[in-house]
């Protein structure tokens, strides 16, 4: 029996998803997370999903490591090389605000010390004419800057952005050169390989994150493949990349850039895959786990992507990635009151250890789990499917601590601080889609939400009411849709190039040969990754009015560019800049920005889920008393999802447990189990 497996290793816990093409059926697994050694989780989740006793075909891994050592700033110290007179580039940034109006706002630092920059005396112009050529005087001056870092005895990665250096790379290439000629075992990033994109200081800030976590991820691929080596398995692996793409596990450790939302987008993947399976076009992907809610879109039915993303304000990454917005709002997320009497969930977050205080870990500070769990909404006996015993009164204390600072009734504290505490974490998410609406121009209740993550069933019912969505639909295993979207992943690279060009003076030929160049890159890069089949070809054009700041993506047809085309993709910009702007001009010249060529390798798994055959109307389990506001403790039956048939409808209240996941359907609402595995909730 041959697998194929895919595993997603986050903050709290590692997940594995795998698909027997022998039996038609999955294999699931789920191990905490281990963040200072990840690949022992890694090791303990193949083991406990039987991978060494059986043929694996192939492995996809997505990870938060990127992501984490990012955030945290848990990098390593980083030497910036850039054109003599841009060496502040990384400091004064956009200049520009994150809170207009606080003046205690402090700017985040970039992740290089302003001493730890070099500017080489070097100088390519606009045009990519050579200005001040790149001496060996001023490669041997260079040299001696990082040798002198080097002895300091800190572990060091260099980072190498010359100015204009994606029209002529040249220099960039000799430094690089020199640096793993004189430097072998340095980690040396180069800006035209990892973003040959104009604006000086997002290919900074990108060429130097990639510097940041250029050795965190060597350790963790490393790590990776010694677990594969100890557990004898020699299946071809891949990472899955932020652009819900995978790429060889060979190659991931020289392309970390690629990787920085890579835990993020395996469920906006897996998002997508079920929007299809249900036939839905537009989706709010919610995806809350232990720390945090990320929040997708899928519209047409494909997920939507940036160009780039920020980490912290005003520190952007511009590398192709799917489109998510984070924010504090997990299980873990801590409650507190603030100092101006207001109830405030998150972002703190009480993590894994010691985790929420039901845990019994050392937790001091109620978080939403305990609050769902004081409502009555999990069972403390089923947490994990049994695995982790909850103590329902562990939080209690606190609880009552917080609904007394409300303002709560004598013996009604509890309740509603739990209540309040969930509602408020509800706001937050539901808030956060609604910006993204706002920014987007889409109306949420055009949209069906997808909640998956530990925690997103739990309180999917509750967002949505408050986006006037209408249904909900919970994936099958929600708790591992993130790995789920990893099997499912297909090869995907993605090529962007900055150009110049304006309509009134337009260099058609040399368009047309750098799309060409790109797209058999693209192509080539899907070959070594192991894809032999017929990819699908996406190209598009960042376009602009001439004085413009700010593109717009046109896409561009099949076929070879030619005036013709060239003309018929102004056309199309015209009417995209009237569709977003309300208006265009006819008359201005149009500038031709960004080249984007994407090539797909199509996954070939049609992944469905095994449901019971529909014999006699399952029953509940157990009847519980479960809080909803406005209701009291109503009695409600729980349910084990795996015993429920095609076509089980109920109304609510209820409650679905399995293993990974709860799902809660309010009294007003309406359950239906598809026939694809999904559960519909119809939300009053």
């Amino acid at each position: 029996m041959a697998i194929r497996i895919g595993i997603d290793t986050g903050g709290t816990f590692t997940d594995l998803v795998g698909y027997d093409n022998t039996t038609a059926s999955f294999i699931y697994a789920k191990e905490s997370s281990t963040p200072h050694s990840p690949a022992q989780a890694l090791n303990a989740v193949l083991r406990d999903a039987g991978s060494t006793e059986r043929e694996v075909d192939s492995i996809v891994v997505g990870t938060t490591v990127a992501t984490n050592a990012l955030i945290q700033r848990q990098g390593v110290r980083v030497l910036f090389i850039t054109t003599a007179g841009f060496e502040d580039i990384p400091f004064i940034g956009r200049l520009d605000k994150e809170e207009l109006y606080n003046l205690h706002w402090k700017k985040p630092d970039p992740l290089v010390r302003r001493k730890d920059c070099f500017g080489i005396v070097e100088r390519v112009e606009h045009d990519g004419s050579v200005l001040t050529p790149l001496t060996d005087e001023a490669l041997d001056a260079m040299t001696a800057f990082v040798r002198k870092r080097l002895g300091e005895g800190k572990e060091v990665s260099v980072a190498v952005c010359l100015l204009y250096s994606y029209l002529a790379p040249e220099h960039e290439r000799r430094i690089g050169e020199r640096l793993r000629q004189e430097f072998p075992d340095l980690s040396v990033s180069i800006s035209h390989e990892i973003a040959p994109t104009w604006r000086e200081y997002e290919r900074s800030s990108t060429t130097i994150g990639d510097a940041y976590l250029k050795p965190a991820l060597r350790r963790y691929v490393a790590g990776v493949r010694a677990t594969l080596n100890e557990l004898d398995i020699t299946a071809p692996t891949s990472m899955l990349k932020s652009n819900g793409g995978h790429l060889r596990i060979d190659a991931a450790d020289s392309q970390p850039a690629q990787f920085l939302i890579s835990g993020l987008a395996g469920g906006i993947v897996a998002a997508r895959h079920f929007a299809r399976v249900a036939g839905v076009k537009n989706a709010f992907s919610l995806d809350m786990g232990g720390t945090s809610a990320d929040i997708g879109t899928i519209a047409g039915g494909s997920e939507r992507y940036m160009a780039e993303f920020q980490v912290g304000f005003g520190i952007p990454i511009t590398v192709p990635c799917v489109d998510v917005a984070t924010l504090g709002a997990g299980g873990g997320s801590i409650a507190w009151i603030d100092k101006g009497g207001l109830l405030q969930v998150g972002p703190r977050s009480a993590g894994a250890e010691p985790g929420p205080m039901c845990y019994g870990h050392g937790g001091t500070e109620p978080t939403t789990t305990d609050a769902n769990l004081a409502l009555g909404r999990l069972n403390a006996d089923y947490f994990l499917g049994g695995r982790v015993k909850l103590d329902p009164e562990a939080a209690l204390a606190s609880l009552g601590e917080i609904g007394r600072a409300l303002g709560a009734p004598a013996g009604q504290e509890v309740e509603i601080a739990s209540h309040s505490i969930v509602e408020t974490a509800n706001e937050n998410m539901a808030n956060q889609i609604k910006l993204i609406s706002v920014d987007r121009g889409l109306d949420p209740r055009e949209f069906v939400l997808i909640p998956f993550g530990g925690a997103g069933p739990v309180h999917a019912s509750a967002c949505a009411r408050l986006l006037g969505i209408s249904h909900v639909l919970v994936p099958p295993h929600p708790g591992l849709c993130s790995a789920y979207g990893a099997l499912a992943a297909s090869w995907r690279v993605d090529r962007v190039w900055t150009i110049f060009g304006r309509s009134s003076h337009l260099d058609v030929a040399g368009i047309a040969e750098r799309i060409d160049q790109l797209t058999t890159d693209a192509i080539q890069e899907l070959r070594d990754d192991g894809f032999d089949d017929q990819p699908v070809i996406l190209r598009s054009i960042d376009m602009r009015y001439a004085g413009q700041n700010y593109e717009r993506e046109v896409s561009l047809p099949d076929g070879a560019f030619t005036s013709e085309m060239a003309a018929e993709m102004i056309a199309r910009f015209a009417k995209a800049h009237d569709e977003f702007y309300g208006f265009s001009l006819d008359d201005e010249p149009v500038e031709f920005v960004n080249l984007r060529i994407s090539a797909i390798g199509p996954s070939d798994l049609d992944l469905v889920a095994e449901l019971p055959a529909p014999t006699t109307k399952p029953e509940p389990i157990d009847t519980r008393q479960v809080a909803f506001r406005g209701a009291g403790y109503l009695p409600t039956p729980v349910y084990r999802r795996e015993t429920l048939p095609a076509g089980f409808e109920t109304q609510g209240p209820a409650i679905i447990e399995e293993p990974d996941s709860t799902t809660i359907v309010h009294p007003t609402d309406q359950l239906l189990v598809r026939g694809d595995g999904l559960l519909e909730i119809t939300v009053d």
